[in-house]
């Protein structure tokens, strides 16, 4: 993964997504590729497909669980501001006061 910079989410996106994509891609698209000639040789379509495709999904969900883990460990989750706790406290009390003004029947502002 590419050194984080700050203030660049929409690249980190871009990133997660073309590795995810990748992740899930390659795998089913060679499962199948390798199950259908296999099928072919050995005359049993589609049960080699059917299998490998299965296989492929396994491997892309293996994938994107190390993709996503590497993300969290290097942009770990910060615990919320104080800021953000008062914000969150201000939009709840403002919330409050509406539906008890709605309740008694008031004007709303």
């Amino acid at each position: 993964m590419p050194e984080r910079n700050q203030g660049s989410l929409g690249g980190d996106l871009i990133s997660i997504g073309i590795q995810v994509a990748l992740a899930i891609g390659i795998p089913v698209v060679v499962a199948a590729v390798v199950g259908n000639a296999l099928d072919q040789r050995l005359g049993t379509s589609p049960a080699i497909l059917l299998l490998l495709v299965l296989v492929g999904l396994g491997l892309a969900a293996v994938g994107v669980f190390v993709i996503i883990r590497r993300y969290l460990e290097l942009n770990p989750v910060q615990p919320p501001s104080e800021a953000a706790r008062a914000a969150g406290r201000r939009w709840e009390a403002e919330i409050e006061e509406r539906q008890r003004k709605r309740e008694a029947g008031e004007e709303e502002d």
